[in-house]
């Protein structure tokens, strides 16, 4: 039997949105949580069953249990639940675990991108990042890696979208050389 063949063509859509970079806050904030799960480790390891009573070691059990998940768990869920997508577009963040928030910025809106350092931040290379908007508070990327290397990026992104602020820009640099 031969397959019938379909006379309708689906209209040309738009290219996919082509993703530049996926990006989380920096590896080093799961540094305490993750010395948590060691420390709560050796407890487990050393208190096992050295307790005389059950109540007490359920108890013990219990506890650890709890640590574990306010300690280490949550935090590792709150930092896998929490990313920024740049496209070639748009800022998208997302945020949240049990509340998810989707906040997308279009480069044209974008008038100004920043970088904030901290000393333990500039040691390992990242930083916060401000995208003002002209809103009252810019919105702010909190402790990404390569905070320099994206800021590039993304300036030379907001650049091709919208070529009124790169003509003010490279004016704003002209000026400031003369001078």
């Amino acid at each position: 039997m031969s397959q019938p063949t379909v006379a309708f063509d689906p209209a040309p859509t738009e290219a996919a949105e082509p993703v530049v970079v996926r990006l989380r806050r920096h590896g080093r904030v799961l540094f305490m949580p993750t010395m948590a799960l060691i420390g709560i480790a050796t407890a487990w390891g050393y208190f096992s069953m050295g307790f005389p009573e059950f109540w007490m070691t359920l108890t013990f059990w219990l506890l650890s249990a709890l640590l574990l998940i306010v300690l280490w768990v949550f935090p590792l869920v709150t930092w896998l639940g929490n990313r920024v997508i740049i496209t070639t577009r748009r800022v998208i963040i997302y945020r949240g675990i049990f509340t998810r928030t989707r906040q997308e910025v279009l480069f044209g809106r974008i008038h100004d991108v920043t970088v904030r350092q901290n000393a333990v931040q500039a040691v390992f290379g990242a930083g916060d990042l401000l995208l003002n908007t002209g809103a009252e508070k810019p919105i702010r990327l909190y402790d990404l890696p390569k905070a320099n290397l994206v800021l590039s990026a993304l300036t030379e992104l907001v650049d091709k979208q919208s070529p009124l602020s790169a003509q003010l820009r490279r004016d704003d640099q002209r000026f400031t050389q003369d001078y």
